[in-house]
């Protein structure tokens, strides 16, 4: 939380109508997410990159024709950084603590991938910074705000699904498809780098109380990404549910929002959403209604995705995550549901798991 400004040590100036971002660590997830959405905010500049590597930091430079660059891992190693307000974070998770707390202590509004740090006093941590520099903090906690996600959100809250029976979330990730190099150096591997999309989606269902009541992991010898990961959690009356496997055949990501009414099933990695109707009996008109229009929901949604995809407009949520980060900057208030709150409850859930594990 921001302190109010008799609590604050030193006043810091807010920055201007066009907040000027630097981009830190150039990896995928920055030239792929960050830097394009950045792009296309209103009110937001990205002046420089920052990053360990020489040969990205010249390369997207050129490429975007910006003003600065800087080979470094540290605020305190980037000389222009008075030409900046805020910047985006992609580095490795591991670093997320080290790298975000020197900018936060340089005056600089930080948004951070996901998962926010490594542990929840680093957690902690960063928030007592944020609060403490009268800084803006943030998380990409993106999936949320995607379009199928929000259809569903809105159906939920008009009541069309019916009442709120469970939320399943289910994860099958091939090992073959790409991944980054540091992946297996995390807890639990690649659960650690990827649980936070579920959690973050079952706080959004199921509220902000949800706890993790067990958790089971099923392990591989040799290697830190597991076979599988199995959590049940509870958000008031109603239960959530996650498996994540890591050693399928394909990659697919579904929530499964299951009401009295209909069934919404949210296609993540295509962002996709099929509702079904309660199928009464079972009979075989019911289930021919529901292959019919299971079969026809998702053809749409693939052809309206596909377009998005083809131009370079299926946003995942990155547009509304870049969105409510500058309009924090702007006016210094936490971005909603993407805090550093939000961050440091997701890593809390992370952890539960880790320890029943």
């Amino acid at each position: 939380m921001l302190l109010r400004p008799s609590e604050s040590r030193t006043r810091i100036a807010a920055p201007p109508a066009t907040v000027r971002f630097a981009a830190v660590g150039l990896g995928w997830v920055t030239t792929h997410r960050h830097i394009p959405w950045l792009g296309r905010t209103a009110g937001a500049q990205l002046v420089g990159v920052i990053d360990r590597r020489a040969e990205r930091v010249d390369s997207v430079r050129a490429r975007l024709n910006l003003t600065h660059g800087a080979v470094s891992s540290s605020a305190d190693e980037v000389p222009w950084l008075d030409d900046i307000d805020a910047v985006t974070i992609g580095t490795s998770p591991a670093t997320h603590h080290a790298v975000a707390s020197g900018f936060l202590r340089r005056g600089k509004d930080v948004l951070l991938e996901k998962p926010l740090t490594m542990t929840i006093e680093e957690s902690s941590d960063l928030l007592a910074l944020a609060s403490r520099n009268e800084r803006v903090l943030g998380v990409v906690h993106n999936f949320q705000f995607a379009r199928s996600v929000g259809r569903a959100l809105r159906m939920l809250e008009r009541g069309s699904l019916g009442s709120l029976r469970e939320v399943w979330g289910l994860q099958l990730s091939n090992p073959r498809r790409r991944l980054p190099d540091w992946y297996e150096e995390l807890p639990l591997g690649l659960f650690y780098d990827e649980s936070p999309h579920f959690f973050y989606l079952m706080r959004r269902f199921l509220g902000d109380a949800i706890a993790v009541r067990d958790a089971t992991v099923v392990q591989r010898s040799g290697r830190q990404t597991p076979i599988s990961v199995g959590a049940q959690l509870t958000g008031g009356a109603v239960p959530g549910r996650i498996d994540m496997h890591f050693e399928a055949p394909v990659s697919e990501w579904h929530l499964m929002v299951v009401g009295s009414r209909r069934l919404a099933i949210i296609d993540i990695f295509r962002d996709i959403l099929v509702t079904l109707p309660n199928d009464g009996e079972h009979s075989a008109r019911d289930i021919l209604r529901t292959s019919a229009e299971a079969g026809v929901r998702h053809l749409v949604g693939a052809v309206t995705s596909g377009v998005l995809h083809a131009s370079g407009r299926l946003a995942y949520g990155n547009d509304e995550v870049m969105r409510r980060f500058v309009s924090s900057c702007r006016n210094r208030a936490d971005p909603a549901r993407m805090s550093g709150q939000d961050g440091a409850a997701v890593v809390a859930l992370q952890h539960t798991v880790l320890n029943m594990a």
